[in-house]
Formats: C-alpha cells, sequence, structure tokens
C-alpha cells in the first residue's frame, strides 16, 4: 500500500508539476501593459495618491483620476482598499510598475511558500503534490496575477498559528493584524480564537490592531476616515460596479436585505459554534474562521478561494484522511472548473457552506480520535 501510495503521488505531481511552472513561468512575465491592469496598479494609484494629494484625499475621486491618469493605468475603480493597504505598498512607488510588480510578485509567491511550509501536513511526496496544485486553478493565479495581498494574509495566519503552538497568544493575535490589508477574508479568524477560549490571543490582535487604527487615524484624520466609510457604504450599494459575482457571494444568492443578514450571520453563529466546540484543536478553530469570513464576507470575488487553501491544510492536519480527502478533493475540483464564465463557482460555495456545517457538528474536544488528540498538545487556552 505504502509503494502504491508513492506511484499515486508521483504520478500525480508529474502530471501536474508542467502546468504548475507555465503557472509561475506566465505570471512572472508580466510586462507593463499587463501590469497596468492589475490591481497591483491601483495598490501603487492609491499610495501615490496619499503621497502626492494627502492621506485625507486617499478617497477623494478626482485625486484617483489625476494619479490613475498619470500612470496610464487603463481600467478605473473607485478606491476601496483600506488606508494600511495603501501604507503597505508605499514603499514599491519608488520601483517602476514593471520593476514594483516583479519584487512584489517574488514577496507574494515566499509568502505562499512560508504558508505551505508550515501548514501542509503529510510526508515529502503528499507536500509536494500540495504545492504543485496550488498553482492550478483559477482563482489562485487570477490573485498572483493581479497581485492580490491574499498570500501576504496566507502567511501570517500561518505565522500566527504556529506562535498559538508554542504557547505564545499575544504575539500569535498580533500576527492577525494582516486583517487590516484586506479585512473580509481573515475577520472572523480573531473571533473564532476568541470563542475558543483563546483570550490572550484575541487581546493580542485587539492591541495590535488597535494601534495601527489609531496611527492610521492620525495620518488621514477625521475626514479621510468618513471619506472610506462613504465608499464602503457606497461599493454595498453598488456590487455591479465593484464586480461583485452573485454566484459565489452567498449573501447575493438572496434578493432580501433581511435574508442576507441571516444568512450571513449564520455563517457566524456557526463559524463561532464550531470554534467554540474544537476549543482545543486550533486547526479547526483557524479553518472555521477561515471558512466562515469568506462565506460571512458581503462581497467576493474570486482570487478570495485562494484561503481555502489553508482552511483545507489544517483541516487535514486534524481529520483522518479516509474522511477529509474525498470531499476536499471535490471542492478542489469545482475550483478547477471556476472561472468568471463557468459555474464552477458556485459549486465552490456550496462545498464552504457543507464544510462549515460539518466542522461544527462534527465531534468535539473529549471525543476526538487519537490521532487528532496527538496533534492537539498545545498550551491551554487562556
Amino acid at each position: 500500500m505504502r509503494k502504491a501510495r508513492l506511484i499515486l503521488l508521483g504520478g500525480v505531481l508529474a502530471a501536474v508539476a508542467l502546468p504548475a511552472a507555465r503557472s509561475l513561468t506566465a505570471w512572472f512575465s508580466m510586462r507593463a501593459p499587463e501590469v497596468l491592469a492589475t490591481d497591483y496598479a491601483r495598490y501603487c494609484v492609491s499610495a501615490l495618491q496619499g503621497l502626492r494629494s494627502g492621506w485625507s484625499r486617499l478617497y477623494d475621486l478626482d485625486a484617483q483620476h489625476q494619479i490613475a491618469r498619470s500612470l496610464e493605468v487603463p481600467f478605473f475603480l473607485p478606491n476601496v482598499y483600506t488606508p494600511a493597504m495603501s501604507l503597505f505598498i508605499v514603499p514599491f512607488t519608488r520601483l517602476s510598475i514593471e520593476n514594483g510588480f516583479l519584487i512584489w510578485s517574488a514577496l507574494l509567491l515566499s509568502c505562499l511558500l512560508v504558508c505551505w511550509r508550515l501548514l501542509a501536513p503529510g510526508d515529502s511526496a503528499a507536500r509536494a503534490v500540495q504545492l504543485a496544485i496550488l498553482f492550478l486553478p483559477y482563482p489562485v493565479m487570477l490573485g498572483l496575477r493581479h497581485g492580490q495581498v491574499i498570500p501576504v494574509q496566507m502567511a501570517l495566519l500561518a505565522v500566527s498559528y504556529r506562535l498559538l503552538q508554542q504557547g505564545h497568544e499575544w504575539p500569535a493575535g498580533a500576527a492577525l493584524c494582516a486583517v487590516v490589508l484586506k479585512p473580509q477574508g481573515l475577520l472572523l479568524v480573531p473571533f473564532a480564537l476568541a470563542a475558543a477560549g483563546r483570550r490572550r490571543a484575541f487581546a493580542g490582535w485587539a492591541v495590535a490592531t488597535a494601534a495601527i487604527s489609531v496611527a492610521i487615524l492620525a495620518l488621514v484624520g477625521l475626514h479621510g476616515l468618513e471619506a472610506y466609510l462613504d465608499r464602503l457604504r457606497w461599493a454595498q450599494a453598488h456590487p455591479i460596479e465593484m464586480m461583485v459575482a452573485w454566484s459565489y457571494t452567498l449573501a447575493r444568492r438572496f434578493e432580501s436585505p433581511v435574508a442576507r443578514a441571516a444568512v450571513l450571520a449564520a455563517a457566524a453563529a456557526l463559524t463561532l459554534i464550531a470554534a467554540w466546540r474544537h476549543r482545543k484543536t486550533p486547526e479547526i478553530v483557524f479553518a472555521a474562521g477561515l471558512i466562515g469570513s469568506v462565506l460571512a464576507s458581503p462581497y467576493t470575488h474570486l482570487y478570495d478561494f485562494m484561503l481555502l487553501f489553508p482552511a483545507a491544510w489544517f483541516t487535514l492536519r486534524v481529520v483522518p484522511a479516509k474522511f477529509a480527502v474525498p470531499p476536499l478533493l471535490v471542492c478542489y475540483l469545482f475550483m478547477l472548473l471556476s472561472t468568471h464564465e463557468g459555474p464552477g463557482a458556485r459549486w465552490v460555495l456550496l462545498c464552504e457552506c457543507v464544510w462549515l456545517c460539518a466542522l461544527a457538528v462534527m465531534p468535539g474536544p473529549g471525543r476526538t480520535s487519537p490521532r487528532t488528540a496527538r496533534s492537539t498538545q498545545v498550551a491551554s487556552p487562556g
């Protein structure tokens, strides 16, 4: 059986290695005309707008149009990035758009490798396959080719988990301040930790986030904060202009505002229930926090599916393979079919719902398997 398993994994790796390498080559071969149409270019526009026009005018549309025209950015979207994201990208504004994107892409790749190294379970062969298949789905490569900040958040999430494992709850929570870069994909993770009794981790996140928020408020001022909140309200009221897809955004599957609020609340509640029931199993706490965050987001883009990879790695670390691998493979196959036009993404949404429900109802502490018990020898909550 062991030999057959290695042969199977070797065959899978051989089949996916070349397509994965081609995807990476295409990503790092992007040049200025392509880069100007990416989210990375819009990050740079936002940062330059703060540097040139003043941070209080970070959400001024006239100033944004000026900067976008000066960089020849071909596709205009009103800026909804957080002030923290705009500040984070400032060092890259000193580089040409092409060189900056190349260095930014190298950072994103490094962050993906860190996340994979810290979270992916199994032996060397299994881990190699998990790394290779990461670069095949369209949603992942869409996010990477756009320069989405999600891999940075994935790396900090993995670091947070490792610190928590070692009993360093305050810094583990502080690492989750990555939420401020792009809140919707990680927002429920700190609250899941709180529900699991990890009060110090939650406090570490709250203190770090508060410190960042105070610094940003001092920079952008009350006028800038008000403009940001107005922009978020505008984006929520104009989802088409923000290219929000109904098919894989849970809230957008319902017409009634009451129904939307109800399903988002249900997703958040299931996340906290799963975290509380598995409070001795931090892997499930993190997995539920990730899946719940994506489901409870009022808007989702295709590349947000990237966060399902660390959620899968967390799940595989504690759930026996015979139970976890088949449904995760089904979800992965649907992700391979996920494009802007295809039906795959809505099936991934269904998989997320089933996944979160399964985490919420599966046996909790005291009824876990011996394998799960051995994997959760971490510092006690509090």
